[in-house]
């Protein structure tokens, strides 16, 4: 361990001059060590102790040098290992190198060959009774024995409607053990089990609403089902690891790691509140990796059933967070988890999630969970027998939590989420419950089997979600949309007759503006499902749905865009109110464009008088299809129970509004400086003189969704002064990395040396340049997955990080 010198961090306080300190752990370290550049500890735990014994002094950074961390458990941070506002702890990768903290086992064992199933495979003998669920295979995952086999364009990877009747004709589900993985029987999330013996299985989880499962099933973890390139099965009562590897692998040179510990990083303080909070600790461009499927861990018996939504979860994370403050994680990657990426349990306050990539995950990338402890009266579904929502009787009118078990002030910016819920169904890149005053903003998700952003529940408002762009999302369940909500708390307690309710848990408004939100034909775009109340949603461009008004009461529709396909813009369904107990929903100076002549429908007994009849006002819209003349449907079908438009107006909806053609200002445009993969295409304002003039739309920047100031997948490596002499900022501003198309770019005033290398450090290929130069990537070669462009100059070494996405 080395203290500082001038140049370092340093911190006047009562008259001193008080240092900081520096503190190294390396992969190829020793515990026995002083933690010192030369003499680097070996581990993780170490260096927390380490710090522990300095940080007093001023801010402590612990150097991660390059490599990857395996861990046999989580790394513990707890009231010992706590920071402070004057000297907070943080953990970084050397400067130029690469940490990889993983919950898996290198595989080091000789390999022979053999047949099985009528193919050649490698098989290994790793030992007995291991704790493993994912294999990588130089750093990409490869696929559990499964049937049928992996197909990413389908739901659940590949899916067949024998599924089940074919793995109940192995030999020994058990000895997997082996899993069906379903969905839900009305498509509301996933059904997953785990064999218990011969055609013998039990539910593990996936959604909160129990019901049977669906037609589209699969099996996986049988031995009898290896049969194709990239799978593999692990026997535990022997040790038998058994790989089919994909054409072209060099089994004698290749790295394979299988996943073992569900929770990498655990930040746990003792009770919610400040004293008895961890805080002030930061980790810097860190990866992690190889978390075990959280969903499967010790069978299921962690499913949590919460609320009255219809999400149930596993209160895991790669990084896990309960009675926490001020912990921050900044230009991370989380590669392929097998689970959550990281997980807000109870108490936590202004942490902070930023410019961090999330790629190929099990489940949601970020959960922002309240106890139920937290709650008054909280409501839920029984769960799995029945259907039923329980509706507690509740006598508490008190306004906001019980308890301070739920998190608050927490900030979820500038992340790319991409590819996530490929092991668990009912899963979000962000998922909040019981939570207050959070912050989700300029953040980019894609490729996901639920929502991108979902609200379990109505407690208890005040979160902004602002500046993100949603795409790609319902991709194997349904009735749902990029943004979701639920609020079935004591609003739904007490029925459509109690106004008072609606503010009992969603005390404040929750702010949904400035996003950018891609929906599937037929979904709905911001789905304010049963009785979620208190929204004010301002300046979103929905493409491909609209809104949705259901059970709900006090929200707001201003100066939105809509694009709906296949279904009504503005979905009416069963809205709550009446004269005497109004709805206090507000619509005006949207942008309403189908492609339907239902511009509006209704559900449950909805027409335009009882629309009217709640106070419910919608008014000075421009409304325009361009099937012909705008009406009104039943829900979910535009050619019967029809309405003209005019009778809408009759009622005394949409009386100031104007139908004509918004004419959208260049649907094509690109911004120069930014990504076009990774900025959306199009601006979608109107230029109608009407719309801007009369009905007073307000344009909005179209430019500004999604991630900003930092290129997703290539990570700008940490910078800045490392002990005395050792500032390369200069040489890290020289030289650029860009990565698309399987083409990589690399620029710098001279010439350079390019090695490429996985997540785990192994090189997979070299090249030399001069100037700007680019480099073919081989997708062969190069799959799904984050690599290393390590760029050798005569002014030294730049690492720069990117990501290969479908």
């Amino acid at each position: 361990m080395k203290y500082s010198s001038l140049v370092g961090l340093w911190v006047c306080f009562m008259g001193f001059i008080v240092f900081g300190a520096d503190i190294y752990v390396s992969p190829t370290g020793n515990d026995g060590n002083d933690g010192s550049i030369g003499a680097p500890y070996a581990t993780l735990t170490k260096a927390r102790d380490a710090a522990d014994l300095v940080k007093g002094s001023g801010p402590v950074n612990v150097w991660l040098r390059g490599g990857t961390y395996y861990l046999t458990a989580p790394v513990q941070f707890n009231l010992a290992n706590t920071g402070t506002v004057t000297a907070p702890i943080t953990y970084k990768s050397y400067t130029n190198e690469s940490a990889v903290i993983s919950g898996g086992f290198k595989v080091t064992t000789a390999w022979t060959t053999t047949t099985l199933n009528g193919v050649t495979v490698y098989t290994t003998n790793i030992g007995t009774n291991k704790k493993v669920d994912q294999l990588f295979l130089n750093g990409t995952r490869q696929v559990m024995a499964r049937y049928p086999n992996y197909n990413w364009s389908q739901i659940l990877q590949g899916n067949a409607a024998d599924a089940i009747t074919i793995g109940n004709n192995a030999a020994n589900e058990a000895e997997g053990p082996g899993y069906i993985r379903t969905l839900h029987n009305g498509g509301w999330g996933g059904q997953s089990f785990y064999y218990t013996g011969a055609s013998t299985y039990q539910w593990v989880g996936d959604n909160n609403r129990g019901g049977g499962m669906n037609n589209n099933r699969m099996v996986e973890n049988i031995i009898e089902l290896l049969n194709a390139q990239g799978e593999w099965f692990y026997r535990k009562s022997t040790g038998e690891l058994w790989f089919y590897p994909p054409t072209g692998t060099n089994m004698s040179t290749a790295t394979i790691e299988l996943a073992s510990v569900t929770q990498l990083l655990r930040f746990t303080g003792t009770s919610g509140t400040t004293n008895n909070s961890v805080k002030y600790i930061t980790f810097y461009n860190v990866t992690f990796t190889h978390a075990y499927r959280s969903l499967f861990d010790s069978t299921g018996q962690f499913y949590e059933l919460v609320t009255g939504s219809d999400w149930g979860i596993v209160r895991k994370g790669a990084v896990f967070m309960q009675n926490a403050e001020n912990i921050k994680l900044d230009h991370c990657a989380f590669d392929q988890v097998g689970g959550n990426g990281v997980f807000m349990s109870g108490y936590n306050n202004h942490n902070v999630i930023s410019n961090s990539v999330f790629r190929s995950t099990g489940a949601s990338c970020v959960l922002l969970m309240g106890l139920r402890s937290s709650i008054r009266c909280p409501n839920y579904w029984i769960q799995p027998a029945g259907n039923t929502l329980a509706n507690p009787a509740c006598s508490d009118v008190t306004p906001g939590p019980l308890t301070q078990d739920y998190p608050r002030n927490c900030v979820v910016y500038n992340n790319l989420m991409d590819t996530l819920g490929l092991f668990e169904k009912q899963t979000s890149g962000v998922v909040l419950s019981a939570t207050e005053f959070d912050t989700i903003r300029h953040n980019s998700m894609g490729h996901m089997p639920r929502a991108g952003i979902n609200f379990c529940d109505g407690c208890w408002g005040g979160t902004v979600v602002d500046y993100n762009w949603v795409y790609d999302v319902v991709r194997e369940t349904s009735d749902h949309g990029p943004f979701n909500a639920w609020g079935r708390d004591r609003n739904a307690i007490a029925g459509s007759g109690n106004r008072a309710a609606t503010y009992y848990d969603a005390r404040n408004p929750t702010v949904v503006c400035m996003n950018r939100f891609e929906v599937p034909a037929g979904m709905f775009g911001i789905d304010l499902d049963d009785q979620a109340s208190n929204y004010y949603q301002e300046k979103n461009l929905v493409l491909g749905g609209g809104l949705k008004v259901q059970w709900t009461r006090a929200n707001k529709y201003i100066n939105n865009i809509t694009t709906a396909t296949n279904n009504g813009n503005v979905q009416f369904h069963g809205t709550w109110g009446s004269a005497a107990q109004p709805s206090d929903h507000y619509g005006a100076r949207n942008i309403i464009y189908a492609t339907s002549t239902c511009v509006y429908q209704f559900c449950c007994g909805s027409n335009p008088t009882q629309v009217a009849g709640t106070q419910t006002k919608w008014d000075s819209n421009l409304v325009y299809s361009t099937a012909g003349t705008p009406n009104l449907s039943d829900w979910n079908n535009c050619t019967s129970n029809t309405y003209t438009f005019a009778a809408w107006q009759t009622a005394g909806l949409d009386v100031h509004s104007s139908i004509g053609n918004p004419t959208w200002t260049n649907t094509s445009q690109t911004w120069p400086g930014r990504t076009p993969a990774y900025l959306p295409v199009g601006n979608y304002n109107p230029t109608n003189t009407t719309a801007l003039n009369t009905l007073r739309f307000q344009t909005f920047a179209m430019d500004s969704f999604g991630i900003i100031g930092v290129e997703p997948g290539i990570i700008p490596p940490n910078t800045g002064v490392i002990g005395k002499t050792n500032d390369i900022s200069d040489i890290t501003k020289a030289v650029t990395v860009h990565y698309s198309a399987h083409l990589l770019s690399v620029s710098f005033g001279g010439s350079y040396q390019v090695a490429i290398t996985s997540a785990s450090g192994r090189t997979l290929a070299t090249f030399n340049g001069e100037g700007r130069s680019e480099f073919v990537l081989e997708p062969k070669h190069f799959g799904f997955g984050i690599y290393f462009a390590n760029v050798h100059t005569k002014n030294g070494l730049v690492t720069k990080r990117f990501m290969v996405v479908k």
